[in-house]
This record gives structure tokens, C-alpha cells and sequence, in this order.
């Protein structure tokens, strides 16, 4: 990729030289929109690379972690937390969340309805789902995957009318969960440790 660069940025120099000599356009103005786009491309590939390693390096640590399908879990993972977050089910939540994450979705929750308000939520599909980074903390092993989804949220009042949301309106979001179990534990299941924004 660096070779690749570089014989870019040679060829864009000589061209440059000859449009000072000759005066002819050349048809491609040099510029750092030009020049970003290479380095986005490297940078986006040793991303890649690092969390590719890092997956191999869990796999040591995690006899038997399989990527695919840990992927096709956390997928539905999604669904139920989604849907169940949106119906106020604690049990369910409170199965699939770390302790601290449930308190706040219960507060929220209760929160709701102690104004009367209902949240009706629709997941349209979950487009993408990729891992982005995995790592371990202390005992805990973490696993953190980008969503990338379609649904539609409508929060209504106690009346009924529309508080947020358009039922018309489909959204397309990119969520980052962090998913977590620890290391030692003979339970096999994963529990939602963190939501963050994609630029976090």
C-alpha cells in the first residue's frame, strides 16, 4: 500500500512539473481532498488488520470464540433488547444487561411510564453487524460490534398523541454495543455492557 502511495504521489509531482513547463492543463488538480482519499484507504486497511489480530488474539484467550457466530447472537441480542425495552420488560432486560445498564434502563422505564407514555418501536432490519474492537479488562472479556439498522421510534402520551417520533419515518442508525462476559465463568452468555456513539 506504501508503494502504491508513493508512486502516486511521484506520478502527481512529475505531472505538476509539466504543467508548469508546458502550461497544459492536465485534467487533475492536486490537492488534499486528492491526497486524503490514499491515506483513508491505509488507514481504514490497518484498522482492519489490528481488529482482525485482536479477534485471533481472543480466540487464544477464548478457547472456542467464533466470530460468525458470535455476530448471529448479538444480532438478536439486538432484536430482544430492542423490543424489550420498548414494551418496558424488565425480566427480559434484566437477563441480557449488565447490572449497571439495567438500572439505567429501568429508570428510564419507569420513568416513562409514570407519565403514561408508551414508546412503540419497530426494528425494519438490522442491515450490518460487525465486530470492531475485542479486548480484555481485569477478569471481563469485551467485544464491541457496530450495528447499523432501519427502525422507527414513536413515543406517545398518555392521550395518545405523538410526542417524538413520525411512524412514517424510518431511521437508519449506527449503534456501537459492547458486549461482555467474564473470563473465568462457565456461563456461556454474553451480557450488553456499554452503548456508546460511533464516534466514541
Amino acid at each position: 500500500m506504501f508503494g502504491l502511495l508513493l508512486f502516486v504521489l511521484l506520478t502527481l509531482f512529475l505531472l505538476a512539473k509539466l504543467n508548469e513547463i508546458l502550461g497544459i492543463k492536465i485534467g487533475f488538480q492536486i490537492n488534499k481532498e486528492n491526497l486524503m482519499d490514499f491515506t483513508a484507504i491505509d488507514e481504514q486497511e490497518k484498522e482492519i488488520s489490528e481488529t482482525n489480530q485482536k479477534i485471533s488474539n481472543l480466540k487464544t484467550i477464548y478457547d472456542g470464540f467464533d466470530p460468525k457466530d458470535f455476530l448471529s447472537k448479538s444480532r438478536k441480542a439486538f432484536e430482544i433488547i430492542f423490543s424489550a425495552y420498548a414494551a418496558g420488560n424488565l425480566k427480559t432486560l434484566k437477563e441480557l444487561l449488565c447490572p449497571r445498564l439495567f438500572q439505567a434502563f429501568s429508570m428510564a422505564i419507569e420513568d416513562r411510564k409514570s407519565r403514561g407514555e408508551t414508546l412503540e418501536g419497530i426494528l425494519v432490519r438490522i442491515v450490518d453487524a460487525e465486530i470492531m474492537d475485542s479486548s480484555v479488562c481485569n477478569s471481563d472479556i469485551l467485544v464491541t460490534v457496530k450495528f447499523i439498522t432501519e427502525q422507527s421510534n414513536v413515543l406517545k402520551s398518555k392521550e395518545g398523541k405523538i410526542i417524538e417520533g413520525n411512524a412514517d419515518f424510518i431511521e437508519a442508525r449506527h449503534d456501537v454495543w459492547v458486549f461482555s462476559r467474564q473470563r473465568s465463568s462457565r456461563n456461556p452468555r454474553w451480557y450488553l455492557q456499554e452503548i456508546k456513539s460511533e464516534n466514541q
